[in-house]
């Protein structure tokens, strides 16, 4: 699933080739993909893009007309852009479609633009497992859209402070708690298990246990962790698709725990293994022996 990074790079590169393009059609291949086309297909057209934003791990493209277009990759999601050339960039789940022909059996919807010269490019949203989704909203509605999520880890707004409150009553393992997008909006399971490592926290310790000084650490690793991994362009584990332009991460080179079962700790040596248990339906990967 593409995390908070991955989204965060893809952002970056749609925003390098998608502002002042124009929408002059869209198709739309699966109509689970974007429920409401019917209705807002005439609220998108030649509308241009002014702005890339992200919110966890929700793209928002910011349109001329004020209206906002939502997309959210979910597990199996990609945006592709393809220019005149037939260049890509963009990025979301590496599969096959990253550099096949397209629009393939997974693409979805696909967005016809046009630059100030009339040149044509593609924008192709791709989904394997048709869990992502498209919408549309206006400027006054966003707060409402958002309303259920908590900060994102790299605001400079969250506290400790706010953790701590957040996790007083909580029995639940501080890794689903660091998870919880009501929480904190974007950790997901790869960055949540380096950072508890990093910080010297078990995954299995309850978020009410945390004292003040482990919650201080826990969010200096887990900003550090993001910010490292948004510039690696996120996580990308598919040796196939590496190098493609725009398109791959490679923060997976930086992993100390993640998928690393039954090797040796990096900082215990040779004689301590990570462990795996699931939690919450999610791998978690950490050492017993130096996380507590």
């Amino acid at each position: 699933m593409p995390e908070l990074p991955e989204v965060e790079s893809l952002r970056k590169n749609l925003s390098q080739v998608l502002l002042q393009k124009r929408i002059a059609d869209i198709k739309l291949l699966r109509p689970k993909s974007f429920p409401e086309f019917s209705e807002k297909k005439q609220i998108l057209i030649g509308q241009e893009f002014i702005e890339i934003k992200r919110r966890a791990k929700i793209l928002d493209l910011v349109l001329s007309n004020s209206q906002h277009l939502l997309i959210h990759l979910k597990m199996t999601g990609q945006l592709i852009f393809v220019d005149k050339n037939g260049q890509r960039f963009g990025g979301g789940h590496p599969t096959a479609d990253w550099i096949n022909d397209l629009p393939s059996q997974h693409t979805r919807v696909i967005f016809d633009l046009l630059d100030n010269e009339n040149r044509i490019s593609q924008l192709f949203f791709n989904d394997m497992r048709v869990f992502g989704w498209l919408k549309v909203i206006a400027a006054s509605q966003l707060d409402q859209e958002f309303a259920s999520y908590g900060p994102d880890v790299n605001d400079q707004q969250l506290t400790v402070k706010y953790l701590l409150a957040k996790a007083k009553n909580r029995q639940t393992s501080i890794k689903q708690f660091i998870m919880d997008n009501q929480v904190l909006a974007g950790v997901g399971n790869i960055y949540a298990n380096e950072a508890l490592f990093r910080a010297k926290i078990s995954p299995l310790r309850r978020a009410n246990s945390l004292s003040k000084i482990e919650m201080t650490r826990l969010l200096l690793e887990m900003r550090q962790i993001i910010e490292a991994a948004i510039i690696l362009g996120g996580t990308t584990f598919d040796g196939r698709y590496v190098g493609i332009n725009g398109l791959a991460g490679s923060f997976q080179d930086q992993l100390a725990v993640y998928g690393h079962e039954n090797e040796v700790c990096p900082d215990c040596g040779h004689d301590f293994k990570i462990k795996r248990v699931k939690l919450g339906g999610r791998s978690s990967f950490y050492c017993e022996h130096c996380q507590h």
